[in-house]
């Protein structure tokens, strides 16, 4: 040990181990930053998303990116429920901000032109868009995929979705380990 450099060359404990448990701290807290700030995940409940999610997936939420930017139609979104704010639903949005629906014959008009929807085949109830809904700011028209089997916005009880309601957009299956795949 020299006088001017107190600290031993090549000691295994401070070059290999400080270094590894740094490495090791910085992980967790990345980890940790994600699944608080970035992500979380939510149970899908029910039948009114299949098939694109069925009951019992573990679904994770992807909390950023509409901080980034706003929903999109179509995006499958996962929002506060009204009757109980602990409780997530999953639906896709077909209604955007300003934009006119209406459901007549099961054909959707968005500012009265049709839209492809290739989420469902069949026919469905129009509920309360059998006549015009016009959106606010901030308001949401959300439909799910298993239309006769979905309470969504076509039902006066559950209407519009608030854009301060929307936790994120669902993102990934992550259960069951055989059914892991993007949410589409």
């Amino acid at each position: 040990m020299d006088f001017f450099n107190p600290r031993p060359e090549g000691n295994f404990f401070t070059d290999k181990v400080l270094k590894w448990i740094a490495d090791v701290v910085v992980i967790v807290a990345m980890a940790a930053f994600f699944a608080i700030y970035l992500c979380e995940e939510t149970n899908v409940v029910g039948s009114s998303m299949a098939a694109a999610l069925n009951d019992g997936q573990v679904v994770l939420i992807n909390k950023i990116s509409y901080k980034l930017g706003s929903p999109e139609r179509f995006d499958v979104i996962v929002y506060k429920s009204k009757t109980n704010e602990e409780q997530y639903v999953i639906k896709r949005i077909i209604g955007l901000p300003g934009e006119t629906v209406q459901i007549q014959e099961s054909k959707i008009y968005i500012n009265g032109e049709t839209i492809d929807d290739k989420y469902f085949k069949g026919n469905y109830e129009s509920g309360q868009a059998e006549t015009e809904i016009k959106l606010l700011d901030g308001e949401y028209f959300v439909m799910g995929d298993n239309r006769n089997l979905s309470e969504d916005s076509r039902f006066d009880y559950i209407g519009n979705i608030n854009e301060d309601d929307i936790v994120g957009k669902a993102w990934l299956i992550a259960s069951p380990f055989s059914e892991i795949k993007l949410v589409k």
